[in-house]
């Protein structure tokens, strides 16, 4: 059986750390870390900065290990126009995911993780340790979900949005698109694109300016 690898593209976030344990854990190389964002990474690393990086030889896929759905968005277009491939789905080997269960490239599901059956996934969707998914979920593009979310089933949640750390959401609930939840926060009704929620229940404090 061939070795999977992949490239790690951006190293900008805390979360390349995670992203590199899952890849040791599941015994997938990481050809490269690539630094597209002129950031001092850790030294241990070992990025390479991007005018350094040959494209013209062949390339292994790759994940960008961004949270914000707007720098994932611009990371991956950018990633793409060197003709990269995304890679599909990197996920912890011990997470509890259904069989009935969809998901589209470039996505990275964390430690700790359970989601419900019948769910789909868009692609470039990130979810963050621990988070509890309810069944019949989807999670459109660019979706970022941080730790400890929890969701009732059937929960839509739109292209860019982001729910934060232990946000709860009810059954049934859409989120829409380039929302953002905040941390802590009970969603009891659909909350608007383009919107910033926060507080039990949910309430409008501005819109997200943020947005690709």
């Amino acid at each position: 059986m061939t070795k999977q690898s992949l490239i790690l593209y951006s190293c900008g976030s805390d979360l390349i750390v995670d992203f590199i344990e899952v890849c040791l854990k599941n015994t997938i190389e990481i050809e490269a870390i690539i630094n597209n964002l002129d950031v001092t990474p850790d030294p241990d690393l070992q990025a390479i900065p991007l005018s350094e990086y040959d494209f013209a030889k062949k390339q292994a896929p790759f994940l960008v290990p961004l949270f914000t759905p707007r720098n994932r968005y611009l990371a991956s277009r950018e990633a793409l126009g060197y003709h990269l491939t995304p890679f599909d789905l990197l996920s912890d080997r011990n997470n509890d995911l259904p069989l009935k269960f969809t998901c589209g490239v470039g996505c990275f599901i964390n430690k700790g993780v359970v989601i419900g059956s019948h769910s789909r996934l868009g692609n470039y969707v990130l979810i963050n340790r621990g988070a509890c998914l309810g069944h019949h979920l989807v999670l459109e593009d660019y979706v970022s979900i941080g730790p400890g979310v929890t969701t009732g089933g059937g929960v839509t949640v739109k292209t860019g949005a982001l729910i934060g750390t232990g946000a709860v959401i009810l059954p049934g609930m859409t989120i829409g698109e380039h929302a953002v939840v905040g941390a802590g926060t009970v969603v009891a009704h659909n909350v608007k694109g383009h919107s910033v929620v926060m507080g039990n229940p949910a309430e409008p404090i501005r819109v997200n300016d943020n947005a690709f």
